[in-house]
């Protein structure tokens, strides 16, 4: 436990052997699914299975084919997690992020990033984020966080696993769908 009361642990990332660039390795989906339960929103979710609602461009894997933003934009649902894996380190940009509008990681672009975080705080009770940064959002606490060392000279990943502070900004729950 750290002085800010969260934990962290550091484990290997293992190998993404699917054969889908930027799937989640083995060890990644065991620690999402030791975690995960009720209604799940995976954004981002390439070939992932994981989630009852799947959001990605064009994947096969997903159960609604739209970019992240045009769907936050209609959804106005709850979820009990939210799963994302943005595109954060790519190569050949130009062809893989074409869809996406957008030409690098989601995390640093503020006009992909703002509307996505306030929409997280009024839909989502838990947040699992994978990216190379460790993101905090105003009213979540961090519960814990998961540095994955791929090994070599490889950038480290972060999985967050954020919880909404009740306190801060509290759901109202009369509405739930």
């Amino acid at each position: 436990m750290t002085a800010k009361g969260f934990k962290i642990e550091a484990c290997g990332m293992g190998f993404n052997n699917t054969g889908y660039p930027g799937a989640f390795t083995p060890v990644v989906v065991s620690i999402i699914k030791s975690l995960i339960s009720g209604n799940i929103l995976h954004l981002f979710s390439g070939s992932s299975t994981i989630g009852s609602e799947r959001v990605d461009i064009e994947h096969q894997n997903a159960t609604v084919n739209c970019t992240v933003e045009e769907f936050i934009t209609k959804n106005k649902r709850h979820w009990d997690w939210v799963i994302l894996d943005p595109p954060y380190q790519i190569t050949r940009t130009d062809v893989k992020l074409n869809g996406y509008g957008i030409k690098g990681a989601v995390s640093s672009c503020v006009q992909k990033r703002r509307p996505l975080i306030s929409w997280l705080r009024q839909h989502a009770d838990n947040v699992i984020w994978l990216d190379q940064c460790a993101p905090v959002i105003k009213g979540f606490k961090r519960e814990k966080l998961w540095l994955l060392l791929p090994g070599g000279f490889h950038t480290v990943r972060v999985l967050t696993w954020l919880s909404r502070n009740q306190k801060e900004i509290p759901f109202d729950t009369s509405n739930r769908q």
